[in-house]
């Protein structure tokens, strides 16, 4: 198991504009010496071919993984003109996760604009569009279990189902999923990359408590070798607590070793 940082753990500082993407994965490397990162579409200034290959040389230099990249996307978009732009994006996505090496491309379902049955079929027909572009590129594409169509293991395999796609993954977030540990162990083996959603530096924070313990025990269970990517969404200071949650998620790494 190895562990990694979404960008968006860094957000309020980046919007901020207290550190830039450069200075963020410089900091993954070297202070919190990570082993890879979750690189966010909104947070690239440039998506020119002359700034991703900086990007791209700059990880390698710094030997960090970019094992995911993630797309922020909605298929559920009231308009047919809408959710075409949002595919499109996608594809831009898919696009530069080739360029850069990534394996993995996160996108969301989305969050329904009018009718959710309806939408939901559309939900279908454009994660099949994406799944067999990215396929073509040799590019997993992995959903997120995020608020919206996607609610609990239910959603995941009424989707999954329908498609049967080897190419279709799941980012598997541990604080979506409305019955969380239910789902989490549910869906588990169709994890690409998990989402270690964190609140405070224990694991757990005022808005939701997640116990690790549980969360460790299904990942030991299913034999779970890949990222946990680092998704910090507490309410403290990100600079001084994230080194804590870094360290708290390695001891429990070594202790579920």
């Amino acid at each position: 198991m190895r562990l990694g940082i979404s960008s968006w753990s860094y957000h309020r500082t980046i919007e901020a504009n207290k550190i830039d993407q450069i200075g963020w994965i410089e900091k993954t490397a070297k202070e919190l010496k990570l082993d890879g990162v979750e690189l966010l579409d909104v947070h690239f200034p440039s998506t020119d071919e002359k700034y991703l290959r900086k990007i791209k040389k700059l990880c390698t230099d710094l030997h960090l993984d970019i094992y995911l990249l993630s797309a922020t996307t909605n298929f559920g978009k009231a308009t047919e003109i809408e959710r075409k732009e949002e595919v499109e994006k996608l594809k831009k996505w898919i696009d530069i996760g080739y360029y850069l090496g990534v394996p993995v491309v996160r996108y969301f379902a989305g969050v329904p604009q009018g009718d959710a049955t309806l939408l939901w079929k559309e939900v279908i027909k454009l994660t099949k569009i994406s799944v067999d572009y990215a396929s073509e590129k040799g590019i997993t594409l992995a959903l997120e279990n995020h608020h919206g169509f996607i609610k609990t293991s239910d959603d995941v395999f009424n989707l999954f189902n329908v498609l049967n796609s080897e190419w279709l993954k799941l980012c598997l977030d541990t604080g979506n999923f409305k019955d969380l540990y239910t789902s989490i162990e549910k869906t588990m083996d169709m994890a690409s990359i998990i989402h270690a959603k964190m609140y405070g530096a224990d694991g757990n924070g005022i808005s939701r408590k997640l116990d690790y313990n549980k969360i460790f025990d299904i990942l030991k269970k299913n034999n779970y070798n890949g990222y946990l990517s680092i998704e910090y969404e507490g309410e403290s200071e990100e600079e001084s607590t994230i080194p804590e949650c870094v360290k708290y998620l390695r001891n429990m790494m070594q202790n579920y070793a």
